[in-house]
């Protein structure tokens, strides 16, 4: 439809602005070539609706050449309904042209054909003359869209071909990197396992080793985890979640964490801010941006919650006195695998990043190298009759 479309508008076109030769009547315009185009990219249906198209509207003109219009027309159309199917598995674009030229230059011989048995009194050495040019001009324009639109279907299948590949690239990188990720602490469990199989060690050592063995196993299913909501990144049991509420449970959890590591976290608040979400991967999400600002300051430092409303968003910012980022690292945040820790493996910004858009907000990331770092989040407010 969209080619009738585009197509029968440009054989209007070509037809309203033409070129008269001489006193006769007869006129001369590029109605073939949206008209052969069209049919040949849009199939037969497309051929006949075009030349209907062209026909009606070459019947309400003046002028003579009605009836060999009407002859050359229906000799294009049928030799297109008979190229069209050979057209669409041409092989390269020269057979295309080719096979394009071939109609186009079949056409204009039938109008010069039709023109020496109906109208031979127009036929003069300016009359062939004026026919050279017109085919020039026409296989020219024929050649040129071919060309751009051959061009064009490439670079779009080359552009899905490279997406494709780079979808199967992330998805070795995520396999390569899970694998070794969860591969390093089933070996440690693996090997004490081994160890406790000795009936001569201690009791104090077999609950050191299970310890260990223990700490490893929950390090692999936190990279499971992070890998899970990574890959649905969806939010199923949305609720009303109360930010300050659920800002008092999250420094329960990292408290203890933030202590360890002799930072102190100072929370600021302006009222009270409601959005709808998943409380568990909303925890999750929060957890993961406090948790490397901690680590970004392995000497200690302040980490300021700040919670407030802007417009009809509610605003979460996590800022911290760490190491820092340059622009390069911002720009890189939330990409697969990339991480600033020397041990990581980038999957916990890139949940916080798919938790934050999966609940329709966004994040804004603000560093300084050796002043810190802020991360501010933006999320819809929902407003609860009070």
């Amino acid at each position: 439809m969209l080619l009738v479309i585009i197509s029968g508008l440009s054989i209007i076109l070509c037809m309203t602005f033409t070129v008269n030769f001489s006193d006769t009547g007869h006129i001369f315009d590029l109605r073939q070539v949206p008209f052969i185009l069209g049919a040949l990219y849009g199939g037969r249906k497309v051929a006949v609706s075009l030349f209907i198209i062209l026909i009606a509207y070459r019947l309400s003109m003046e002028g003579q050449g009605v009836y060999g219009a009407l002859l050359v027309n229906i000799m294009i159309l049928g030799l297109l309904l008979y190229i069209i199917p050979r057209y669409k598995n041409a092989p390269s674009i020269k057979k295309k042209v080719t096979l394009s030229l071939t109609v186009s230059s079949a056409g204009i011989l039938t109008m010069l054909l039709v023109t020496f048995l109906i109208y031979p009194e127009i036929v003069s050495g300016r009359y062939i003359s004026f026919i050279i040019l017109f085919l020039i001009v026409q296989t020219a324009a024929i050649f040129s869209f071919i060309n751009f639109i051959e061009k064009g279907r490439k670079d779009k299948a080359l552009e899905k071909e490279l997406r494709k590949l780079e979808k199967l690239k992330t998805v070795s990188e995520i396999a390569a990197s899970i694998s070794h990720e969860v591969r390093n602490p089933l070996t440690v469990t693996k090997g004490f396992i081994q160890l406790l199989r000795d009936s001569d060690i201690t009791e104090d050592t077999k609950q050191y080793y299970i310890t260990f063995a223990l700490e490893e196993l929950n390090r692999a299913e936190r990279t499971i985890s992070d890998y899970l909501t990574f890959a649905k990144p969806t939010i199923e049991d949305v609720t009303i979640l109360n930010i300050n509420k659920e800002i008092q449970y999250i420094l329960k959890v990292v408290s203890p964490f933030a202590s360890m590591n002799n930072v102190k976290i100072e929370v600021k608040k302006t009222g009270e801010v409601h959005v709808a979400g998943e409380g568990e991967k909303f925890h999750q999400c929060l957890i993961n941006v406090i948790k490397n600002g901690i680590e970004s300051m392995p000497e200690g430092g302040k980490i300021t919650i700040s919670i407030r409303r802007e417009d009809q968003k509610g605003v979460i910012q996590v800022e911290d006195t760490g190491s820092g980022m340059n622009d390069e690292q911002i720009e890189r945040l939330g990409t697969p695998f990339y991480t600033t820790k020397d041990k990581g493996t980038g999957l916990g910004t890139m949940v916080v990043y798919s938790i934050i858009k999966a609940m329709n907000g966004e994040i804004k990331v603000r560093s300084e190298v050796n002043k810190g770092t802020s991360f501010t989040i933006y999320l819809p407010i929902v407003e609860v009759p009070s």
